[in-house]
């Protein structure tokens, strides 16, 4: 796959209504060996089962994720019943399975790309300047708690022309609160400015090697 391949599955995946939900998303090798490689980034999800586990694993933040669907006047029953998170969308969008690396586990999310591109670069590596393609990420919290924030990651789609990243493709909660564009539905998958990435210090430049020839 190349680079505007690239960017245009990333771009066409605003056209079906998903949810954002942390672990869900792309697909797994088991899935490639039964040629179940999905067309579109989301899995099938149940919302109300997701939020029952949700309630039982981890009550704080079950209560957290109710007040927010209350404040935005959203119903559990007009939730679409798909869902993905930003990085089972990104290695959707780049064609590889989200548990092919070649680290332990083979698990690729968003600490895994830094650790990588700050290690042996053997998936991702840093760069300076941004082009579209470039993915903009950042780790999760350092010394987290379990209701802590994960580290979040998108698609770079224009730059300034001294390169610095000015609109992103991502999957996100607050996406799907946004008026999308005309022709498209509410959904997880966005593109928006950077400002989810420019609030947090550690984001980082990289870039997939599977691009570099």
């Amino acid at each position: 796959m190349d680079i505007h391949t690239f960017l245009e599955r990333a771009a066409a995946a605003r056209a079906v209504p998903t949810l954002y939900w942390l672990g869900q998303g792309g697909w797994l090798r088991a899935d490639e060996a039964r040629g179940r490689v999905p067309a579109q980034p989301g899995r099938s999800f149940n919302v109300p089962q997701g939020l029952a586990e949700l309630a039982r694993t981890s009550p704080h933040k079950h209560a957290t994720y109710m007040a927010e669907l209350a404040h935005a006047g959203l119903a559990i029953e007009t939730l679409p019943g798909v869902a993905c998170d930003c990085s089972g969308y990104v290695t959707w969008a780049l064609g590889v399975a989200r548990d092919s690396a070649p680290w332990d586990k083979g698990w690729i999310n968003t600490d895994k790309m830094v650790d990588d591109a700050r290690g042996r670069q053997r998936l991702f590596r840093p760069v300076d300047r941004a082009a579209p393609g470039t993915l903009i990420v950042y780790p999760k919290p350092p010394d987290q708690g379990e209701d802590d924030l994960p580290g979040h990651v998108g698609i770079v789609t224009e730059v300034s022309a001294e390169g610095r990243p000015l609109r992103v493709l991502h999957c996100a909660p607050q996406n799907y609160l946004l008026v999308p564009p005309p022709g498209l539905p509410a959904c997880a998958v966005a593109e928006t400015d950077t400002a989810p990435f420019d609030a947090d210090p550690r984001t980082m430049l990289v870039a997939w090697r599977g691009f570099d020839g």
